[in-house]
């Protein structure tokens, strides 16, 4: 962290300051820099122009924010949406995992059904050949 001091010099007061005489030296820790000046512009704007240009300034940003507000709403509106969709596709996945285990259950027993009919048909076939 600098630390900087500007130092004024007094006048006596019976002399008149003159912008020669007004000269700041800034100290910056131990060392004097009297070259260092601080520039001492006129302000040519009035403080009507300035607060006009920040009132419009203001009433921008103003308008800014109410569509921010409006946007944001929008988005919220959206993300409900969105939200109800993934329910029902959160939904529609349950039933489906239930549809194919159920599915899964019915594969199990086929097997079975296949034997019992191609034994029937054996059956049926070893009956028909004449006995001897």
């Amino acid at each position: 962290m600098i630390n900087a001091i500007v130092v004024i010099p007094s006048l006596p007061k019976d002399r008149r300051i003159t912008n020669n005489d007004y000269q700041p030296t800034i100290l910056l820790g131990d060392r004097i820099f009297p070259e260092i000046q601080i520039s001492q512009s006129p302000v040519t704007n009035s403080l009507e122009i300035i607060l006009t240009n920040i009132t419009e300034k203001l009433d921008s940003l103003q308008k800014d924010f109410t569509d921010l507000k409006v946007d944001m709403a929008e988005v919220k509106t959206e993300l409900k949406s969105i939200d109800r969709r993934l329910e029902k596709v959160e939904g529609t996945q349950n039933a489906l995992i239930k549809d194919v285990s159920d599915l899964k259950g019915a594969k199990s027993l086929i097997i079975p059904v296949v034997v019992a009919v191609l034994t029937s048909i054996l059956t049926l076939l070893v009956r028909s050949i004449p006995n001897p």
